[in-house]
């Protein structure tokens, strides 16, 4: 399974939830297309949120890493995204639908 790493971009700007967070760091980890360090910061997000999915409170401790780690997530895709672009010659698209 390859991902679409301008789609993933614009699901994850705004992922409402922990789980929307979860399932967007596995598709991460699914993908025969991503880099090591994405693959990396993808599987120590999901270690986070694994284990806190069921619960009704989790500890903002953990949640505060997740997103943090979400948010260094979202930057390595998009540089993974970027330098991929430029090594084609063509320019990298906006993952907020507008051209940089």
């Amino acid at each position: 399974m390859e991902i679409d790493r301008i789609e993933w971009l614009r699901e994850a700007r705004q992922p409402h939830s922990y789980r929307r967070m979860y399932g967007l760091v596995v598709m991460i980890i699914a993908s025969s297309s991503t880099t090591t360090s994405e693959r990396r910061m993808a599987n120590y997000i999901k270690g986070l949120l694994k284990n806190v999915m069921e619960l009704a409170i989790a500890s903002a401790s953990i949640l505060s890493k997740a997103r943090i780690g979400f948010a260094h997530l979202t930057e390595i895709v998009l540089e993974a995204e970027c330098s991929q672009t430029l090594g084609q010659g063509t320019r990298p698209l906006s993952p907020f639908g507008t051209d940089p």
